[in-house]
């Protein structure tokens, strides 16, 4: 096999002709089985003019080698020569990409390697490179001790307090933020195996790395998140080493969380430590006081406008600061005393109430819904009363988004506050009916309220139980009238599905109305199968089950018959996966 030969193959791969390239994998699998191809892959790597070409041999390269059985089937002269390859092309690529692509098949080396000792050349030019007086020089050598270290990190170990000390220099490049993010990256990778006696020396460097963070976020915030792993790595594999400075890591994060000059990605990402740091060591928390403080900075951004109010602002947005506030609140509530959260919150809550500002009014109807469940002992005991007279003033503001989050702080605490919120049904069922009455309104400006709308009234008939029948003819009336209006099939959805929710709580006092829903259903049942309406059969036939088992078996026994030859008919001409699981 000629150098050139292999050049040629990897040069098809790369053309936009879906014959050659096919012609050129046919021929790269033939010659993959080759032992010969290792030593070509070093040439092509070495001295091939296409840049694009040198990166590929690395990728193919890396693959033949990565595991270890691969790599001890060949000859001492077959990898002695290769890893003076790899050195000598480090040196002299100029291509950044290609240089990466190096250092990890030197990475991959090193992992089979080093435990052995077995590459004592490659530590001394590491030591080489990151010494040295060149800037150029200093980032290729600590590209590479970061690639190392993520792949080996346990044959490092011997070297950590070593290691520890080129990072305080490192660290400090005043040349090079390169040499800088690499050496977070190595000290992320590193962490697991920092060991009791170097426990002291990474605390040391912790402040420099938040300096460099806080340097980097205003011009790079990709890298930036990136480096904030090794906050997430130490909290999950040694705290100790945080424990000194959590508390200027924790106003660290808030800093950032709250600069809304920053990219959201950043800005979740500091949130993100904060809600880790709430699981893992919540006593922290609440020993170095900094309970107040992170919620002084979370519902300043939970109040924050979002890009739309058209969107679903309630949707998983794992990327928006003002959905991750609201998460990190939860997770406060989760982990955290109540009497610790929910005083301090609700000083927050009663203020944006009184503000004219709807997305402050919202925010407070937010905050409300997520602690219902984390701090549900609490809030029934010392405040049930007021959030509720709150929910009920909500669902009647002017503002659909104000209207929309008080229906989904109802839901929740149908949801989570049972059975101490069913007794305000009263009050705050002829709300949601008579928003029900608006629908057709209520889509026009904001369909997102309306999904709202059913999941407050689905969680709250379901638990209401037979507390619900003195509502049904009004309920089954409203929801009737939706299906038999001119709204779009995902609306019906919803009103289908809210039957469901119904039918478990009256059971056989729903009779009166089965004819009616009965022909609905059939009607969504038995018509022609189509993107647009499968959802809604899906949950025709899912509210149709839970009729079946609740409106009685003498009740239904009529039916049955009709019902299984209705499935069948849908095994037989539709394949849809989820309506066939719920056939």
């Amino acid at each position: 096999m000629a150098s050139s030969s292999l050049g040629d193959i990897l040069s098809n791969l790369l053309v936009p002709d879906n014959k050659i390239i096919q012609q050129a994998t046919s021929e790269l699998r033939q010659v993959f089985q080759n032992p010969a191809i290792i030593p070509e892959l070093c040439g092509v790597i070495s001295s091939h003019q296409n840049e694009q070409i040198r990166q590929y041999a690395t990728v193919i390269l890396r693959r033949k080698i990565t595991k270890k059985r691969q790599w001890l089937k060949m000859s001492a002269d077959v990898t002695c020569s290769m890893k003076q390859m790899l050195l000598q092309s480090l040196f002299q690529e100029q291509n950044k990409t290609v240089q990466k692509g190096i250092a990890q098949v030197m990475g991959v080396i090193a992992k089979h390697e080093l435990p052995q000792n077995n590459w004592p050349d490659l530590l001394k030019v590491l030591n080489d490179l990151t010494s040295s007086k060149a800037a150029h020089e200093r980032e290729i050598g600590m590209c590479v001790l970061s690639i190392v270290a993520s792949a080996a990190a346990k044959a490092l170990q011997p070297h950590l307090g070593s290691l520890l000390t080129l990072f305080e220099i490192t660290l400090h490049d005043s040349e090079s933020k390169l040499v800088q993010f690499y050496t977070v990256q190595a000290m992320t990778s590193l962490v697991d195996y920092a060991g009791s006696d170097n426990v002291k020396h990474y605390q040391r460097l912790v402040p420099q790395v938040l300096d460099f963070i806080r340097g980097l976020s205003a011009n790079d915030e990709d890298s930036a998140c990136e480096a904030m792993e090794l906050f997430d790595e130490l909290l999950q594999s040694d705290v100790s080493i945080l424990v000194p400075h959590l508390t200027y890591v924790v106003q660290f994060c808030l800093e950032l969380a709250s600069n809304n000059l920053l990219g959201d990605s950043i800005r979740v990402k500091a949130m993100s430590f904060i809600s880790s740091l709430t699981r893992l060591k919540r006593k922290a928390i609440v020993k170095q006081k900094l309970v107040l403080p992170i919620l002084e900075i979370l519902f300043p951004i939970l109040c924050s406008p979002t890009d739309s109010d058209e969107e679903d602002e309630f949707e998983e947005q794992s990327n928006n600061p003002n959905y991750y506030a609201a998460q990190v609140i939860d997770t406060m509530a989760l982990h955290l005393p109540p009497e610790r959260i929910i005083p301090p919150l609700m000083k927050m809550v009663e203020k944006a109430l009184q503000s004219d500002n709807p997305h402050n009014r919202k925010a407070a109807y937010i905050t409300m819904a997520v602690t219902a469940e984390g701090c549900g002992d609490h809030i029934r005991n010392n405040y049930l009363p007021v959030m509720v007279e709150c929910v009920y003033k909500g669902m009647s503001d002017q503002q659909h988004v104000v209207r929309g989050a008080a229906l989904f702080a109802l839901g929740q605490f149908a949801e989570h506050l049972q059975p101490s919120i069913s007794k305000y049904h009263s009050q705050l069922l002829p709300v949601l009916f008579e928003a029900l009455a608006r629908i057709n309104e209520a889509t026009k400006k904001n369909s997102s309220i309306v999904i709202k709308m059913f999941y407050a009234l689905e969680t709250f008939c379901e638990n209401l139980e037979k507390g619900l029948l003195p509502y049904l003819p009004m309920l089954l009336d409203r929801i009737l009238l939706i299906l038999n209006s001119n709204v779009d099939n995902g609306i019906k959805e919803l009103a289908v599905s809210a039957i469901g929710a119904t039918a478990n709580a009256a059971k056989e006092a729903l009779l009166p109305y089965f004819p009616a829903i009965l022909e609905k259903l059939k009607h969504y049942l038995t018509a022609s199968h189509t993107p647009e309406n499968a959802e809604l059969q899906t949950q025709a036939l899912d509210t149709l089950g839970v009729l079946a088992r609740t409106i009685g078996r003498d009740n239904f026994a009529p039916l049955a018959e009709e019902c299984v030859q209705l499935g069948f008919d849908l095994l037989n001409t539709v394949n849809d996966p989820d309506l066939r699981r719920c056939t």
